[in-house]
């Protein structure tokens, strides 16, 4: 074996070293190339110790195909078993760092738009959304209204801090519902944020919070339904499509509206600018008609029916002199915000495959 010279004083003293180590390098590489690599951890640990050597090239030659294999076997639908596939994506991060191969991280991230959503019971909602400040007797209607099974029902609290009466009420009453339950839900939970998040925030963390839903309806906590029209929204849906469906007509859409999993999966989350209301509305629907994947869906069924059972068009405000004031400023600002995102810099902001990172990521 050679060995380096103790005190080189020139690279030229040093070049045999380097072509034998080289040699050796080479001869290692075959030799790991050779070896069997019909289990994960095996191919793993071959991998690793190419990029140990620097063959970058040839760990690539190992992860490529072990990665195709892996997106031909994702399953029709539910999720793929992340503890069998944790060495694959272990490897493919650390040859996609070492090497810079973008048309490895390329292949991954679009080989997942295979993915589908575990299948829900038929004429079940998989998850409602309920953003709620104050009103708890509009709360109440909405939940007298909802006349399907659901499977999750998700409420989100944004009266932290506030303590006036009607803040209280809401409170005990969330409380209540906790503890009893709902007839016809098979689970209802409540978050609390530390205030009032906004609007966008709280739909946003209702689709984070419950990835596993196929399909969610997020609803102001001052509509309720008329019989039927619930059943027969879900019966129109297909949730291993990108699809959105409003409930009500024009300027109330995001009221009452449906989205599919896969529908804000491709549209992104909803923009936490416009806080804490007005305009993340109009952001949403500009979003939606740039994403030609995203099927929207006629709801002219409940239309006329859903405007006569809710005529007046939000209570928050109506309920609370205090907001209406403080929204007088935090609209002008949206407006402000929602006219940069159309013609500024911040209209290239986009952010899609969030329901499916999540839906692989969760630490359930």
């Amino acid at each position: 074996m050679i060995e380096p010279p103790n005190h080189p004083t020139d690279p030229a003293e040093l070049e045999p070293c380097v072509a034998h180590w080289h040699l050796q390098g080479e001869n290692y590489t075959r030799t790991l190339l050779r070896l069997g690599h019909e289990q994960p951890q095996q191919r793993a640990k071959t991998i690793r110790l190419l990029l140990k050597l620097g063959a970058w090239a040839e760990a690539r030659s190992l992860v490529l195909p072990w990665l195709m294999e892996w997106l031909a076997a994702l399953p029709q639908r539910g999720r793929p078993d992340r503890d069998a596939s944790v060495e694959l994506w272990r490897c493919l991060a650390a040859v996609s760092e070492r090497s810079h191969d973008d048309q490895l991280l390329q292949l991954f991230w679009q080989g997942l738009a295979r993915l589908r959503p575990a299948a829900s019971s038929a004429g079940v909602l998989p998850l409602v959304g309920v953003p709620i400040l104050n009103g708890v007797v509009h709360l109440q209607r909405l939940l007298a209204s909802l006349d399907v099974p659901i499977q999750t029902l998700a409420l989100v609290d944004q009266s932290g801090g506030r303590t006036d009466p009607a803040s209280l009420d809401l409170r005990r009453e969330l409380q209540r519902l906790e503890g009893e339950g709902l007839p016809g839900v098979a689970e209802l939970r409540v978050s609390r944020p530390f205030g009032n998040a906004g609007v966008a925030a709280a739909w946003n963390q209702i689709l984070l919070g419950f990835p596993q839903a196929s399909l969610v309806l997020l609803v102001n906590h001052d509509v309720a339904f008329p019989p039927g029209v619930l059943a027969e929204a879900l019966a129109r849906l297909n949730p291993d499509q990108p699809q959105y469906m409003a409930l009500f007509p024009g300027e109330r859409a995001f009221s009452a509206f449906l989205l599919t999993a896969l529908a804000w999966d491709a549209v992104g989350l909803f923009d936490e600018r416009y806080y804490p209301a007005y305009c993340e509305d109009l952001d949403y629907r500009d979003r939606l008609l740039a994403t030609p994947a995203v099927q929207r869906l006629d709801g002219s069924f409940a239309h006329a029916r859903m405007v006569r059972w809710n005529p007046r068009q939000s209570s928050t405000l109506a309920d609370d002199p205090a907001l209406a004031k403080a929204n007088s400023r935090s609209f002008e600002l949206n407006r402000l915000w929602y006219s940069f995102r159309g013609r500024g810099p911040g209209s290239a902001w986009v952010a899609s495959g969030q329901w499916r990172q999540r839906w692989l990521t969760q630490w359930d």
